[in-house]
């Protein structure tokens, strides 16, 4: 396939209230909107800003900079040698390759007359469950978010903590109490724990029925992470530290979680986060498809690679 243009925009959306997490807090949430022309086909894609690429919207909009002129009038018989072609171009910078990539997929779905899931392979559930993030807040507030999203119909809501260990508690048991036993409650702790908070964490949690506890230590601390995923009773699962096929590797054979969430803004798009999978299949390692602060175009990316 051939690409013929490539522009993009930046779009800046105020959010309706602050949206704090252990790793910082946010008022906007900002995404880099790709388009991409083959043909008289167009295809989208998104790049979205993050701290765990410690890509920003300047960085963002620089790498497309560079790799708009490398890859625009070339023509790239497969995906692979379009994901390599940027990996050449430029190091690093998955968020920037992640836009570019779900733009590329998208005008080969359209070229192969099927929708983006059909091209990925899926398709064979028509449904799957998903969750709604509630941030960090006070437990009444947290409380009224979890009734909200219950009653529209989500049986699974991710709660972060992180900040103080001992509240964090006490908001998750209230929540619980609010939805009953028949709402899955996932806690993200966005590597705000140190090791014996989260080992004591754990095991004050563990009565309250928790699905997993996602990246409660820092992403470095592989060791700290092998010894929590051996102590608790409550899953662990590794975020922020597998962002590469070998990041998935260490973890797997560290021990260091019992599953991996998958975003494509940090692995680099579809391509490689279908790498990412691969690798963490053969070792059972079972995965998750989350996502940042991105616009409607790359979670709908993630949730056709989901299905």
């Amino acid at each position: 396939m051939r690409v013929d243009a490539i522009t993009y925009r930046v779009h800046e959306t105020s959010r309706t209230e602050p949206f704090l997490i252990a790793s910082g807090s946010s008022t906007t949430a900002t995404n880099v909107i790709v388009r991409m022309e083959s043909g008289n086909r167009v295809g989208y894609g998104n790049a979205c800003p993050n701290s765990v690429t410690k890509e920003t919207r300047d960085t963002i909009v620089k790498a497309l900079d560079v790799l708009n002129p490398a890859v625009r009038g070339r023509e790239f018989p497969t995906i692979l040698e379009f994901a390599d072609a940027m990996d050449k171009v430029v190091a690093g910078n998955p968020a920037v390759k992640a836009g570019l990539d779900i733009a590329f997929h998208d005008l080969r779905a359209q070229e192969t007359g099927v929708p983006l899931y059909r091209f990925l392979g899926g398709g064979f559930r028509d449904r799957m469950r998903t969750d709604m993030t509630i941030g960090i807040m006070n437990s009444e507030a947290a409380v009224a978010k979890a009734r909200h999203w219950v009653a529209q119909g989500f049986r699974a809501l991710k709660v972060k903590v992180g900040l103080d260990p001992v509240g964090d508690v006490r908001r998750l048991r209230a929540v619980r109490e609010a939805v009953g036993p028949g709402v899955e409650l996932r806690v993200d702790g966005n590597q705000g724990f140190s090791l014996q908070a989260a080992l004591a964490f754990a095991k004050e949690i563990s009565a309250l029925d928790v699905a997993l506890l996602e990246q409660p230590l820092p992403a470095a601390d592989l060791n700290g992470m092998k010894v929590l995923t051996e102590e608790s009773t409550v899953p662990v699962m590794a975020d922020e530290m597998v962002l590469s096929p070998q990041d998935a590797m260490r973890v797997r054979w560290g021990g260091c979680a019992r599953a991996v969430n998958l975003k494509l803004m940090k692995h680099g798009g579809l391509y490689r986060a279908a790498e990412v999978n691969a690798v963490c299949e053969s070792a059972g390692l079972p995965t998750m498809v989350g996502c940042m602060g991105e616009s409607v175009v790359s979670v709908a990316a993630g949730l056709a690679f989901a299905l």
